[in-house]
């Protein structure tokens, strides 16, 4: 996939129409060379631990699935791998006949996934037996998707085929061009782009084509859905943002470079990865710009949103963690080789492939604070709505700004959690009766005065 890139790349760069044309490219890529020498490199900072590693013994850029203390996922050894999730041992391993890096998808414990042999497999999920392969007329890159007994996944022979889950028999396929794009379902409509510059939206059950958009160039990107939106990125190095009942665009992003990367949706704001080396976030209504952050290569990866952090790999070798809202760097695990899969995130562990042919676990650094008030009240963390108390959130150890608020009254507490701590925070908003103490302290000042007055009297 990053070969593509590189190609169009060097196309680019050493395009010229005359000597002089060609002196000047060659002095802007020696300043442009001087200038990333110059470039510090950044240590990795409080990395988290790895937990275990698997070796495939190839290069891997399939993303790991996690379904019930299982890890999944293929690579370009020819396998399909089944793991315990929390120890790495194998629990079965499938052989196709080609690379594999297809994602697996879960469907009523099968397994679904392509292979680069020209096949679809279906594999038993409690012991990885295959239960039925379907032969297209070229490599399977796409990833499948399914939906009311369905599957539909892409092929390099330019048809999205949709099978029966079941049997594996053909249902209709539709063409196009070379169809690396993994489909996306929502409401009866699959979305998927080609390299014929379109992206699609065909009839789930028919396959006929409810509207289509040309792109300036190929689509390799897959789609995201979020409510009525479809996001989706193409080479013309736009992200775009379609209705998905009507394909009208509500908005365009312009990056610096070819789009592979599948956008992730987190709390209105829409995050990817260019291959002009940034990972971007922009405003998910507007498309508006909100940061974005420089890697030192290819960003094909696609980012996971998972508690305020956004979890993203690069051709630069590097798995980092950044803000969620501002993009800073958390921290970054330096792998040795490519990563380009898409991560998965429990609460306790962070998996991810990397084409130094590893499948990693790291150990995911979490703290929790646990929010009580009395009466009862909103909860805001750095200012954004959580729930009511009583509230506990599992987040990343930071310094965090808690708030709540009653009918009556507002408190805030500054609080800075440390990796692995439960902070408990209580407000009590209760109106305190001080009328007895008035009381005692009128009674006790008369007292007081007439025994001054007596003392003065008879003394």
């Amino acid at each position: 996939m990053v070969r593509h890139g590189s190609n169009r790349l060097q196309k680019k760069a050493f395009k010229s129409g005359s000597n002089k044309r060609c002196m000047k490219s060659c002095s802007l890529c020696i300043l442009f060379i001087i200038l990333m020498a110059s470039i510090p490199v950044v240590e990795p900072q409080n990395a988290p631990d790895v937990v275990w590693k698997f070796y495939t013994h190839r290069c891997t850029t399939s993303s790991p699935v996690i379904h019930d203390g299982m890890i999944l996922f293929g690579s370009r050894s020819h396998f399909v791998y089944c793991l315990n999730a929390h120890t790495g041992d194998v629990i079965w391993e499938y052989r196709t006949q080609g690379q594999v890096d297809s994602t697996p998808r879960i469907y009523e414990n099968k397994v679904y996934i392509g292979s680069r042999d020209d096949h679809v497999y279906c594999l038993d999920l409690d012991n990885g037996e295959k239960l039925w392969s379907f032969k297209t007329g070229n490599d399977v890159p796409s990833s499948p998707a399914i939906a009311e007994g369905k599957v539909y996944i892409g092929s390099k022979d330019n048809n999205l085929y949709c099978l029966d889950a079941e049997t594996g028999d053909l249902i209709w396929k539709f063409e196009a061009d070379y169809i690396f794009s993994s489909p996306a379902v929502k409401d009866g409509k699959v979305i998927f782009g080609s390299l014929d510059e379109h992206v699609y939206c065909v009839d789930a059950e028919t396959g006929e084509v409810i509207w289509k958009f040309k792109t300036g160039d190929k689509v390799y990107a897959s789609a995201l859905i979020e409510s009525e939106k479809v996001y989706i990125g193409s080479w013309d190095d736009y992200m775009y943002c379609f209705n998905l009942y009507t394909g009208e665009v509500i908005w365009k992003y312009k990056t610096g470079y070819n789009l592979y990367s599948t956008a992730a949706f987190y709390k209105g704001r829409v995050y990817f990865g260019s291959v002009d080396y940034n990972v971007y976030c922009v405003d998910a209504d507007t498309g508006q710009f909100v940061w974005r952050f420089f890697t030192h290569n290819f960003v094909t990866s696609s980012p996971t949103v998972v508690d305020d952090r956004v979890y993203i790999g690069s051709v630069d070798f590097n798995f980092y963690c950044l803000d969620y809202k501002t993009g800073k760097e958390v921290w970054r695990y330096l792998t040795e080789g490519d990563i380009e899969c898409t991560a998965a995130v429990t609460d306790t562990y962070i998996y991810f492939t990397s084409c130094d042919g590893h499948l990693y676990c790291l150990e995911r650094k979490l703290s929790a604070v646990a929010v009580d008030s009395s009466p009862e009240g909103d909860v805001y963390i750095n200012g954004e709505y959580q729930g009511k108390t009583p509230l506990e959130k599992t987040i990343p150890p930071d310094q965090y700004i808690v708030t709540v608020e009653s009918d009556s009254h507002v408190k805030t507490k500054k609080i800075v959690l440390e990796e692995g701590e439960i902070q408990k925070i209580t407000f009590d908003f209760q109106k305190r009766n001080y009328t007895w103490v008035f009381l005692v302290g009128a009674v006790l000042a008369v007292f007081l005065g007439y025994w001054g007055y007596r003392k003065k009297k008879h003394g």
